[in-house]
């Protein structure tokens, strides 16, 4: 799988939420809800307080392995998506997966 970047997204998205750069690893839930993303950016590790993840009603077709590494990671809603296995998430993570094509 190659790497999704969205660099200049996250730049702008904390800019607009008045995040400081030096924050993101404390942030403990993210919504990337109906963003139009086609693949979970690869800036999403740097996130390593994240407790909670909403990519729900994207154009995702799979999640990287390494969303794994999210260590706190507890709830993960990809609902309304095409991602078409899970198999590899830890089982203590609570997944909406509603509307895929498990």
């Amino acid at each position: 799988m190659h790497r999704c970047e969205y660099t200049k997204e996250l730049q702008k998205w904390a800019e607009d939420n008045q995040i400081d750069a030096t924050n993101i690893p404390n942030i403990k839930s993210l919504d990337l809800s109906n963003k139009k993303l086609h693949c979970v950016p690869s800036y999403i590790l740097e996130f390593t307080s994240l407790e909670s993840l909403n990519l729900s009603h994207n154009n995702l077709k799979e999640l990287p392995k390494d969303i794994t590494k999210l260590k706190y990671l507890k709830k993960l809603d990809i609902s309304w998506n095409h991602i078409m296995d899970i198999n590899f998430l830890p089982k203590n993570i609570e997944v909406n997966y509603a509307w895929n094509r498990l």
